[in-house]
């Protein structure tokens, strides 16, 4: 009886906390508060956190390292080799990306747990460079194209991806109840489990939407926005229903350039990528991706929630006792953003502003005047949370995600 009533109580604690996680990343797409570090070198801590002895490493190989490594600072247009033994042998870490404890446990990972390490090689990411000394809004919107992916949306997946104009026929913008601007359904919602004609979208018509941003020591991210009417949550067997759902969803995908001189030239080049979904994203180096050619690479759609993944298969990206949330990317009907009619650009000024590149109509929708009834400035996409856990808000508009607005930050 007693573990009955542990098992019950332990159950009933795990749906709480499943149910606020829910309800709270259907309101608002939350970020990360690592702030990625950007210094000239790699460099190699006694303590986890970047603390204690450092240890500047260039670029080359170690065969032999003789001092405790705890965390570890990489350079976006750095990556990292380290072995649990001499001379690059046994098992082999790749970090291209900062890591601040060699063991922790969390929710997505489990975990994470770095065997002494005893050996690193470490290298600049490869990747052909763009000049950019004469850059002007042409260039950057060409650059933008160039770089645009191709999108596998999911097999089966009913809920399509849509445009700006589609969105704006399909939606009101209203001052919500806290005052604030959201666009909300014409179509009425009949109850928590109801299936509007809204949500189906129309992939024949859906357009992408890009944004260049300037960030600190010398790097530009292009960050690719899709917008989706709905997002269908998940089935939770606990609960016998499908949980977390909402009306508007945007994901995104990063990618950053490091901006160099040489010669007198000023360059550009890939480094890092940032596949976006729910509250979490996949980090990959320009080298790790999955390319349809030279400079587009492929990115998978995860069905229902629309979470951009690097490359097909099931991801977990909540891990808990009783249940797991995952996501499901196959290689579906294929969205190539660079084709004609399929991508717009802006450019964002993190705060202040937001211009379209090439004469887009809707920069408007992407700025910041989001208390003015009278403009199309969105903060909120999407219903406010009429049936949570079941049927949740909509999210926060592209120009509010921290790896938008931050001048560092990289998810």
């Amino acid at each position: 009886m007693k573990k009955y009533f542990k098992l019950t109580l332990i159950t009933g604690f795990m749906l709480c906390i499943l149910s606020s996680t829910l309800i709270f990343a259907g309101a608002i797409s939350f970020d990360s508060e690592l702030q990625y570090q950007t210094e000239s070198v790699v460099t190699a801590w006694s303590r986890k956190e970047y603390k204690g002895t450092s240890y500047e490493l260039g670029i080359g190989e170690y065969g032999k390292i003789d001092f405790k490594i705890k965390s570890i600072t990489v350079p976006q247009e750095y990556v990292v080799y380290a072995y649990s033994k001499e001379n690059f042998e046994g098992t082999e870490y790749i970090f291209n990306d900062s890591v601040e404890k060699m063991f922790r446990i969390s929710l997505t990972d489990g975990l994470f747990h770095v065997k002494k390490i005893k050996s690193i090689k470490v290298a600049l990411i490869e990747s052909e460079a763009v000049d950019i000394t004469d850059i002007d809004d042409e260039m950057k919107n060409q650059i933008m194209i160039d770089y645009a992916p191709r999108i596998h949306m999911a097999v089966d997946d009913p809920y399509e991806a849509v445009s700006m104009d589609w969105t704006f026929e399909k939606f009101d913008r209203v001052i919500d109840s806290e005052g604030y601007s959201r666009i909300v359904m014409k179509e009425k919602v009949d109850g928590p489990h109801d299936i509007c004609q809204t949500f189906y979208g129309d992939q024949d018509t859906a357009v992408a939407y890009a944004f260049w941003v300037e960030k600190d020591n010398n790097y530009v991210d292009i960050v690719y926005f899709i917008f989706c009417s709905y997002d269908s949550g998940k089935f939770i067997w606990l609960l016998n229903n499908m949980v977390g759902g909402h009306p508007g969803d945007w994901e995104h995908f990063t990618l950053r350039f490091l901006r160099y001189e040489k010669d007198g030239r000023v360059y550009l080049r890939p480094v890092k990528s940032a596949f976006a979904a729910h509250t979490f994203a996949e980090i990959a180096t320009w080298e790790e991706l999955e390319m349809h050619d030279e400079t587009h690479c492929r990115i998978y759609c995860a069905a229902g929630t629309h979470g951009l993944y690097p490359h097909t298969g099931t991801y977990t990206y909540m891990n808990f006792i009783v249940v797991k949330l995952q996501d499901e990317c196959s290689p579906g009907p294929v969205w190539d953003l660079w084709q004609p009619g399929k991508l717009e650009t802006f450019e964002l000024v993190p705060e202040k502003s937001c211009r379209a590149l090439a004469g887009s109509k809707w920069a408007e929708a992407f700025s910041y005047d989001i208390e003015n009834p009278d403009s199309l400035a969105t903060f909120y996409w999407g219903n406010e949370a009429e049936y949570p856990p079941f049927m949740n808000s909509g999210p926060q508009g592209p120009q509010f995600k921290t790896e938008m607005t931050s001048i560092s930050s990289f998810k």
